[in-house]
């Protein structure tokens, strides 16, 4: 494989829609492999494509259940059945706050926490991270690796932008956004942290991101009414997430 790209493991906002998995993200380049946010049921889905054993890290944007429950379970399956010694988290402090909550994992889990600006090199990848406009501290983050980038949001309301890890951190413009547009215009409400398909793409417009892909999509909600909204307003290239598609940078 080579380039840049992201497969979705799961992609439903706050709860899984029937058939479907909550947040998670397969980011690979040629050479690395990393498992961004790991909701319920995103465990199954990454069997399709690679081992545990060749994930490279784990990488969890904020404590929230949604993002981060299948630590647990991958904990145990780890552990006691595929006889791995030792994994890369790379979280909040939250995180692993949770997770402890079911006993003391750091006998598998190599924890390195992540906050504002930090950095990591994970293979290949550089990622980037930067807090975002959420109730509890939240990471998006940014990968680079052989001159693609692509940026994943996480969960934010509008106090944060696309900026932070592109010019405001003297980067280029991103080629692949993946981006939560979990309103529509007839739900958007600045006091929810979270954002509008029409506000994402706005804000992709802003940095010159190349493409985006609308992501957490909440049940009950059309994801054609979130690519119709975000079309109306990006420049670019743009898609809907849905489960098992890969995007390229």
């Amino acid at each position: 494989m080579n380039g840049l790209s992201v497969t979705v493991l799961g992609c439903s906002g706050s709860y899984a829609a029937p058939g479907e998995s909550c947040s998670g993200y397969l980011v690979r380049s040629a050479t690395t492999a990393l498992w961004v946010d790991c909701g319920p049921g995103t465990f199954a889905n990454l069997q399709h494509y690679v081992e545990l054993k060749e994930v490279d890290a784990l990488i969890v944007s904020h404590q929230h259940p949604d993002h981060c429950a299948e630590l647990p379970v991958v904990y145990n399956a780890a552990k006691y059945y595929m006889g791995i010694q030792s994994m890369r988290v790379l979280a909040t402090q939250g995180v692993r706050q949770v997770t402890d909550v079911h006993g003391d994992s750091s006998d598998l889990f190599g924890w390195e926490t992540i906050s504002d600006t930090s950095c990591a090199n994970v293979g290949d990848i550089d990622v980037l991270f930067s807090r975002t406009d959420h109730p509890v501290e939240t990471m998006a983050m940014r990968f680079d690796s052989g001159g693609k980038s692509i940026v994943y949001t996480s969960d934010t309301g509008r106090g944060w932008a696309l900026s932070a890890l592109s010019r405001d951190a003297g980067r280029p413009a991103p080629d692949l956004v993946v981006g939560e547009g979990t309103l529509l215009a007839a739900t958007d409400d600045p006091a929810i942290p979270h954002l509008s398909a029409a506000w994402l793409a706005a804000d992709a417009n802003d940095v010159g991101a190349r493409r985006l892909v609308v992501t957490h999509v909440p049940p009950g909600s059309k994801p054609e009414d979130h690519l119709a909204e975000a079309g109306d307003v990006f420049s670019g290239e743009v898609a809907v997430a849905r489960t098992g598609a890969t995007f390229w940078a």
